[in-house]
């Protein structure tokens, strides 16, 4: 699993502009990704990194969520 901390410094450091990040390396419970979603976008905003596009795409097995987002 990988570390929430290393996403969020990538979110608000990184010089990539468009994300495609898979929930289901954060979180153990893919169905809670609304809520996880949710608290990257409040840090994000308190970052003052601006979100462009934000949708997220469903399988069976994971949940993708697309964001781009302006620095």
């Amino acid at each position: 699993m990988k570390k929430e901390n290393d996403l969020i410094y990538d979110l608000i450091f990184s010089e990539n502009e468009h994300f495609l990040i898979d929930i289901s390396d954060y979180i153990d419970d893919i169905y809670t990704y609304e809520e996880f979603i949710d608290k990257m976008k409040r840090i994000l905003k308190k970052s003052k990194v601006k979100i462009l596009k934000s949708e997220t795409l469903m399988s069976s097995k994971t949940v993708v969520w697309e964001l781009k987002v302006k620095k």
